[in-house]
């Protein structure tokens, strides 16, 4: 099944600390309706990554130095577990959401045994590095391309964010064919235009507060809100990867801080609510396979990451409540395990 190219799938992802300085990652995924199933996958330390490179022969192999949790789907039919979301037990963690480039220059077939391909950055940085200055040393010794994804038809067409424990936030993506990394101030990654694009556009935001102003005097006449929660007024109200960014940017901003790691998550649930679409609130009208197609998107499943914890929460749209995964679950399993994530829970 390939997805129609014309739609772009919405993601949100973020970064908040407690007040111990200790980080969590929320994300949400966006995908019109198919019948692709997202699974939780556990990547045992040892596991044996192998990647082909563009001509299909062998690229680069690993075992993996650390325990992985990841949220995966099969993007090509080479591999049934690419990792979309996920963190490893050193307090690593990713997101990969839409982002359409041109695609990287090809490698020289010389670099082919020692190559990834672009779309698997993300189970590659988990199974190698524990911090972001690790990723960033590792990347430039590593041989990366970029091909046609078998679900969208589209040249590999994702940008990455990284955390760690730190909060220390990187995105990678491609520009003019080459990989770029950016150093990530906001902690806040959505989709299109370019990382940089985001960052300016902010500018345009300076009057962002989460202090309501209930009142005030403008041309002698007194004008008084009748209640509450005028602040927001100033985020972006569309669905819009431009408007989620500054929505994402100001609520995790002005994250409220606790003690408690739990109550901490619970506040990021919150966070993450903001950005949880239901069908139906937006309808796009395309073409697929030569026929009119009306698609909508809607939030697949919004995931929560605890960094220090190595704890992993994930919410499917049918359900209410949160799935948990912790590393100590797993530590007695030596074999890579897998489950779709579509359980009923309600």
């Amino acid at each position: 099944m390939t997805v129609s190219s014309h739609l772009s799938f919405a993601c949100t992802s973020l970064r908040i600390f407690d007040l111990h300085g200790n980080v969590y990652h929320g994300r949400t995924l966006e995908f019109p309706e198919s019948p692709l199933i997202t699974n939780f996958t556990y990547f045992p330390q040892g596991h044996l990554f192998q990647h082909l490179a563009p001509d299909d022969s062998l690229g680069l192999s690993y075992s993996a130095k650390y325990p992985i949790m990841a949220l995966t789907m099969p993007k090509n039919q080479h591999e049934l577990h690419d990792c979309l979301e996920g963190v490893n037990a050193a307090g690593l963690s990713f997101s990969l959401n839409m982002y359409h480039h041109q695609g990287l220059k090809s490698l020289d077939p010389a670099q082919y045994s020692h190559s990834i391909p672009y779309e698997a950055l993300g189970e590659w940085g988990l199974a190698n590095f524990a911090t972001i200055e690790e990723l960033r040393i590792g990347l430039d010794q590593v041989n990366v391309w970029s091909g046609i994804i078998d679900i969208l038809g589209l040249n590999s067409p994702f940008h990455f964010v990284f955390y760690d424990k730190t909060g220390t936030s990187i995105v990678i993506e491609i520009k003019d064919g080459e990989l770029i990394v950016y150093n990530n101030p906001t902690g806040v990654m959505t989709n299109g235009p370019e990382f940089p694009w985001h960052l300016t556009n902010l500018h345009n935001y300076t009057q962002l507060s989460n202090i309501d102003v209930p009142s005030s005097t403008i041309g002698g006449i007194c004008l008084t809100q009748p209640d509450s929660g005028i602040a927001t007024q100033n985020i972006p109200a569309s669905n819009t990867s431009v408007g989620r960014f500054v929505k994402a940017f100001y609520y995790a901003s002005f994250a409220n801080k606790v003690a408690d790691p739990h109550e901490q998550l619970v506040e990021l649930s919150h966070i993450m609510n903001n950005f949880d679409r239901p069908k139906n609130s937006s309808l796009v009208h395309t073409v697929q396979d030569g026929k009119p197609l009306i698609a909508r998107e809607y939030t697949v499943w919004t995931a929560l990451t605890d960094l220090s914890r190595g704890l992993l929460y994930v919410r499917e749209y049918s359900q209410l409540n949160y799935q948990k995964y912790a590393f100590s679950d797993f530590e007695q399993q030596q074999q890579l395990y897998s489950v779709a994530i579509n359980q009923p829970s309600i």
